[in-house]
């Protein structure tokens, strides 16, 4: 599951996973996505998501998943700097697997799903 609020980066991102052979779901609307996810969505195994959002932040977004499915991965998407310490302040109990931080490579991207996965 793949969450952006920009919609050019969202597509973008989407074509590059999809060309990578994943089956992409993906959403402008941090809401939407968890609503899709509520509601079944098992073939997810990923979520990346931004951490900044107008709606609902990556944080909270990424809380209320695991909740859920606490074995579910998790790549965060940020322009600031940010690391897995700096994560778990914020989010104690949730566990990040990795940030990619923008802009990044799509490279970089692929990379970064096939080592969580």
């Amino acid at each position: 599951m793949l969450v952006d609020d920009e919609h050019d980066l969202l597509d973008i991102i989407r074509k590059v996973l999809e060309k990578e052979g994943y089956n992409v779901h993906g959403f402008a609307n941090p809401i939407s996505a968890l609503s899709h996810f509520e509601n079944g969505c098992k073939d997810c195994s990923l979520v990346l998501s931004d951490i900044r959002m107008a709606s609902m932040s990556g944080f909270e977004l990424v809380r209320r998943v695991k909740d859920l499915r606490p074995e579910m991965k998790i790549i965060l998407m940020t322009a600031f700097k940010i690391n897995q310490s700096e994560a778990q302040i914020v989010l104690p109990s949730t566990k990040v697997d990795a940030f990619l931080n923008k802009p990044f490579r799509s490279t970089e991207l692929i990379d970064a799903v096939k080592q969580v996965c």
